[in-house]
């Protein structure tokens, strides 16, 4: 009889702590719920609650091994993940209704990772046909001084060089026009512009980190650019130096080929440095 009661004893506590558990877990995820309403309800996050789910428990089963009743270990624990809306948009995901973005999200349509991509693509397109053609008009007279120079070596053909030269210069200059002209514009600039567009939490936290890397390479570029205009009469000295030891003027031209050459290159990397970063500017200023 005795062993009965002891077995029923048994049996009647693991019930109970059984029935206590449940009521634990459905606690902390009444609790969780609570804290996430706002954010939107896709697998992702539902993963990441069950993964909350079960830090949380492991927390309060950590607090009962330290001698805290259920109340007091169910308290802390909530008290600790109290910052679960923080912890969901430090991760990225979206919000039914995002901290300062609420209002645009309403008015405007939200863009997709495609459709971003293919604006941030077009621009970039657009700046480097641009580029292109600024270079192309600040160089055109590199073909004019490489001919000049090669006239200087066969004299008897000095007229015809010139020509070509000349015909080379102009054309530079048509190429490059012909390439500023063609640049289309994104198709969704004027909406990019007027800011009206919004973004989700993931894709602004996508654009930032592209965004980091796009300043430092445009650095990069602004700085090799502004080196070659500032440093674009070395060829020109090398070439009067080159000259004054063969006595003629194939050196100089040569030179000044040279230099016309560097102010198209640095014109071309000053452009693209300043501007590829401007698009991400515009996404991520909304």
């Amino acid at each position: 009889m005795m062993q009965g009661e002891r077995v029923s004893y048994q049996w009647q506590r693991e019930k109970d702590s059984a029935s206590r558990r449940e009521q634990t877990e459905l606690s902390l995820k009444r609790f969780i719920l609570n804290q996430a309403r706002n954010f939107v309800r896709e697998p992702m996050a539902d993963l990441y609650r069950v993964g909350l789910l079960a830090q949380m428990l492991d927390r309060y089963d950590e607090l009962r091994a330290k001698g805290l009743s259920d109340e007091s270990a169910l308290y802390h624990v909530e008290n600790e993940f109290r910052d679960i809306p923080d912890r969901m948009r430090e991760e990225g995901f979206d919000e039914l209704e995002a901290p300062g973005h609420a209002a645009s999200a309403s008015r405007w349509p939200q863009l997709s990772e495609k459709e971003v991509a293919q604006y941030i693509g077009e621009c970039n397109d657009s700046l480097h046909h641009t580029a292109i053609g600024a270079a192309l008009c600040s160089a055109c007279c590199a073909p004019f001084m490489a001919a000049m120079a090669v006239s200087d070596i066969f004299w008897q053909f000095s007229d015809m060089f010139a020509t070509l030269g000349l015909v080379g210069l102009f054309g530079m200059i048509g190429v490059g026009v012909y390439s500023i002209a063609t640049a289309s514009k994104p198709r969704m600039q004027g909406q990019i512009k007027k800011g009206r567009f919004s973004l989700s939490n993931s894709l602004r936290k996508k654009l930032l980190a592209v965004q980091e890397k796009t300043e430092q390479k445009a650095r990069r570029r602004r700085g090799k650019g502004i080196a070659l205009l500032v440093t674009c009469v070395i060829p020109l000295f090398l070439g009067m130096s080159l000259s004054s030891v063969w006595y003629n003027d194939l050196g100089a031209m040569m030179g000044l080929a040279g230099m016309f050459g560097m102010i198209g290159w640095g014109v071309y990397e000053v452009m693209m440095g300043d501007g590829e970063k401007k698009p991400l500017r515009r996404l991520l200023d909304k």
